[in-house]
C-alpha cells in the first residue's frame, strides 16, 4: 500500500502554466492513452511519444512528490495513498 503524503505542487503559476501546456500538446498528439487503477493512473504512450511522456514524467518527480511513479516501458503508473488517489483521478486528462 502506498503511504500518504502531503499533496503539494511545488510549481510556480508560471511553470504550472508551461507544464499544462506540455501535457495539453501531448494529449493533442492522441498518442497517449489514460486509465484508472487501483491507487491512482496508468498513462501509456503510443510510438512516437514514448520520450515526451518520459520526460514529463522527470519533470512531475521533482514537483509533486506526492505521487509514486512506477515506469515499465511506455507506460507510467501514478500511485498515491489516502486523498492522493482522488487527486490523480482528476489529473493528466486529455
Amino acid at each position: 500500500m502506498t503511504e500518504s503524503r502531503p499533496i503539494v505542487c511545488t510549481l510556480s503559476g508560471a511553470d504550472l502554466k508551461d507544464r499544462g501546456a506540455a501535457w495539453r500538446k501531448l494529449w493533442k498528439s492522441g498518442l497517449l492513452r489514460r486509465e484508472r487503477v487501483p491507487g491512482g493512473l496508468k498513462l501509456t504512450a503510443e510510438p512516437g511519444a514514448t520520450r515526451a511522456l518520459l520526460d514529463l514524467i522527470d519533470l512531475e518527480r521533482e514537483c509533486c512528490a506526492w505521487i509514486d511513479y512506477e515506469v515499465d516501458g511506455s507506460a507510467v503508473t501514478l500511485t498515491a495513498g489516502g486523498a492522493g488517489e482522488l487527486v490523480l483521478a482528476g489529473m493528466f486528462r486529455p
